[in-house]
């Protein structure tokens, strides 16, 4: 399988059962805490979220407990009336246990521990309570971008006229060759990783500059780890480092001053992406990830476009959330942009603006844009020569860069919805495709009116045939056949206009009071209905489900003394949907389509 801890998921069978049934426990105490206000229920829910807490921190599962730690503390903040916005609170709490429950699943069904996946649930429950936000960018480099000489471990530094430095910068280099020479053909490997360790060792001794010692540091860290089996010695780690010869070449040349100019990030990134894929054991490693954060952020044994598709298949939902993290972050920069009208601010934001840019670039790499990523480097490098040039920046170059990130915000919705890049489609200026985000948004409505529905449907029956509740349930279901009609789901409208006519024309107009059989099918048609609008909302195949539908259709007709079908031809309608299937198989399926689980229908009775 795909997970980071080969026993992770092994160790969650033992306790999954015991863990899903107290999330629930929680999940229903505080539901009838947000219902009656009452602080006991609040507490009992913060006591099983404390029980499970402890219980999670076993697994040696980083995004689980940040996740579990961080719904308790809010539960706490709730009891103490330390929060600000309650009915916010009370939201991010719903939505963290939901997503422990989401997150448990993807780890026992062998998915990486991979915390970025719940960050926008942490900082809604972190923001709750008014404690600092995480950053996804602690991913790549911390916000200072190098480690400190105390968390290094030492603050020893050898001051060299320059003739000096280059002499013994080259005998530094031989003796990296020779280790790497030995390394490279197995001979004493650990010895000749030793060896090239006490090399970056030297290096950091003869660099003045934190960016550079931190990045004599990580090199320690990556040998390290080699040195000591924790790192598989593959053919990337095998260049990486051979690439550190290189580099101790470039600083003898250079001297120290000039070095540090023209180092990349990029290559700091690439050794801390490979220290944080390493097992725990190594000392220096283990140091230097713990520095970074690196266990937290980033996954073991799979490669970023890997795990682009392992989340958007069955973790959709939590890509999603990753997904909107990033666009707030581009929102952010929009309104940096705005800001610059004023052209006396123009240099110090255009600069915020350029770094901010840089950082989103990554970001959409790791998420598995990569051409989102270049296109938005590329536009970061851009800013930053403007911002060189000293020349100000008018509203047309203004209203470019603000189209780019409008650009972004598309692809990351259609990426969140569907799994699909189109950053092609949506940057190219001659492309007409339609926004495919309208449909999704008036599908995603109707989800919300159906639930409202079914809620005052319940509610018919509980509160002893309260017929009010029903006009309700009418108007929320003709709002639904107005957006079905608009969105041109034309099969999708017998369901729910059969559904109007029966509960406006007969039980309304007759205040009559159905069997319980009767009205156990009509959830049966609201649930089939709910199913196949999800179904088409995530491009799965609902086409199967409507036949089961139609079919409910018909007993609701044998339960009313009304022609419910009078004005619909449902033989001939599931001809069309059957026509409308061969069609589809027809049709070659995506990779990504192939990789999802078919939708089964479920039937709940009222």
């Amino acid at each position: 399988m795909i997970s980071d801890k080969s026993s992770l998921a092994s160790r969650l069978g033992w306790v999954i059962k015991d863990t899903e049934l107290a999330i629930e426990q929680a999940r229903q105490s505080f539901g009838r805490y947000t219902e009656t206000a009452d602080k006991g229920e609040l507490s009992v829910s913060r006591e099983t979220c404390r029980h499970l807490n402890g219980v999670l921190e076993m697994l040696d599962a980083s995004g689980v407990i940040m996740l579990s730690r961080e719904i308790v503390l809010l539960l706490d903040a709730l009891i103490q009336d330390r929060v600000e916005n309650l009915r916010a609170a009370q939201d991010a709490v719903a939505e963290g246990l939901l997503q422990l429950s989401e997150y448990l699943k993807h780890l026992q069904e062998g998915y990486a521990d991979l915390p970025v996946i719940v960050l926008p649930a942490l900082n809604n429950l972190r923001a709750s309570r008014e404690a600092e936000l995480l950053s996804e960018h602690l991913i790549f480099l911390p916000e200072d971008g190098h480690a400190s000489d105390a968390v290094i471990g030492t603050s020893e530094y050898v001051s060299l006229p320059l003739e000096k430095l280059q002499q013994v910068s080259t005998k530094l280099r031989f003796f990296l060759q020779k280790a790497l020479l030995g390394w490279f053909r197995q001979e004493q490997p650990e010895r000749m990783l030793q060896a090239a360790g006490k090399v970056t060792d030297n290096m950091i001794k003869l660099n003045r500059s934190q960016r550079l010692r931190s990045l004599w540091w990580i090199a320690s860290g990556l040998t390290d780890a080699l040195e000591h089996g924790r790192l598989e010695q593959g053919v990337a780690v095998k260049m990486l480092v051979g690439r550190l010869e290189r580099e101790i070449r470039r600083f003898a040349e250079m001297g120290e001053a000039r070095y540090d100019r023209v180092l990349s990030d990029e290559f700091i990134k690439n050794l801390l992406y490979y220290v944080g894929l390493a097992e725990p054991g190594a000392t220096i490693t283990d140091k230097v990830k713990a520095a970074y954060h690196l266990d937290l952020y980033l996954p073991q044994g799979e490669t970023l476009d890997e795990l682009r598709h392992y989340y958007t298949t069955p973790g959709r939902d939590m890509w999603r959330a990753v997904a909107s993290s990033v666009t707030e972050e581009l929102r952010n920069l929009q309104s940096i942009l705005d800001a610059m009208q004023d052209q006396e601010r123009q240099p110090e934001l255009l600069g915020k603006l350029a770094d901010k840019t840089e950082n989103l670039a990554s970001t959409l790499a790791m998420l598995g844009l990569g051409q989102a990523g270049t296109l938005t480097s590329e536009l970061a490098t851009a800013l930053k020569a403007r911002l060189a040039s000293g020349a100000a920046q008018d509203l047309e170059a203004m209203l470019g860069i603000s189209t780019h990130y409008a650009r972004l915000e598309k692809v990351l919705a259609e990426y969140a919805e569907t799994g699909h890049d189109l950053t092609e489609t949506i940057f190219s200026q001659d492309s007409d495709t339609p926004d495919p985000s309208d449909e999704r948004s008036l599908l995603r409505s109707t989800l919300t009116e159906l639930s409202r529905a079914q809620t005052r449907m319940v509610a018919f029956y509980k509160e002893g045939w309260a017929f009010v509740c029903l006009e309700e349930v009418a108007t929320l279901l003709e709002n639904i056949s107005g957006a079905l009609t608009i969105a041109g789901t034309s099969e999708l409208l017998p369901l729910v206009d059969t559904a109007v006519r029966y509960v406006r024309e007969d039980l309304l107009a007759h205040q009559r009071q159905p069997s319980l059989d009767e009205l156990a099918t009509f959830a049966d048609v609201l649930t089939l209905f709910e199913a196949s609008v999800s179904a088409r909302l995530h491009q799965e195949d609902y086409l199967s489900l409507l036949p089961i539908g139609f079919a409910k259709l018909r007993e609701l007709d044998h339960s009313s003394d009304l022609n419910l079908l009078n004005d619909v031809d449902l033989d001939e309608l599931e001809a069309d949907v059957e026509a409308k299937k061969k069609a589809q198989h027809r049709t070659p399926s995506t990779l990504l389509q192939r990789l999802r689980m078919p939708i089964e229908p479920v039937l709940v009775p009222a």
